[in-house]
């Protein structure tokens, strides 16, 4: 049975690589499929994200929160554009709040703000002054 399966999907996998119609329908498919290991590869990512804000804060005093400092910020940080966006190829956002600051990402639906996001969370720290 195991050896049919696998036989099944070498040729499923032929036809996907050779036929780009049938490429465009199966990913589209096996999409809903995909999500539970992009969920976690995102969280993986936004967890790093999470404890090197942390640190940046330690060590300079402040979270890069002015605009275009987040995104200098990731593009110097992580220099592979795919390190700078989720599993589903969005750029991760980050909001700070009065006492901490998330990592967000706009999840299966590539849009912010609707349920499907995802986000971790750090603990903000007194900005110092110079």
């Amino acid at each position: 049975m195991l050896k049919k399966l696998l036989i099944l999907l070498a040729v499923v996998m032929g036809i996907a690589t050779f036929v780009p119609e049938a490429r465009e329908r199966l990913v589209e498919r096996s999409r809903p499929l995909l999500n539970p290991a992009h969920r976690w590869i995102s969280h993986q990512q936004m967890n790093q994200m999470v404890q090197d804000l942390e640190f940046h804060q330690e060590t300079r005093g402040a979270l890069p929160t002015a605009r275009g400092e987040f995104d200098a910020w990731m593009n110097q940080r992580y220099p592979q554009e795919r390190s700078r966006q989720d599993a589903w190829g969005t750029r991760y956002r980050l909001e700070v709040r009065a006492d901490r600051f998330l990592v967000v990402s706009a999840g299966p639906d590539r849009t912010f703000g609707t349920d499907d996001d995802l986000e971790r969370e750090g603990r903000r720290l007194p900005t110092r002054r110079p």
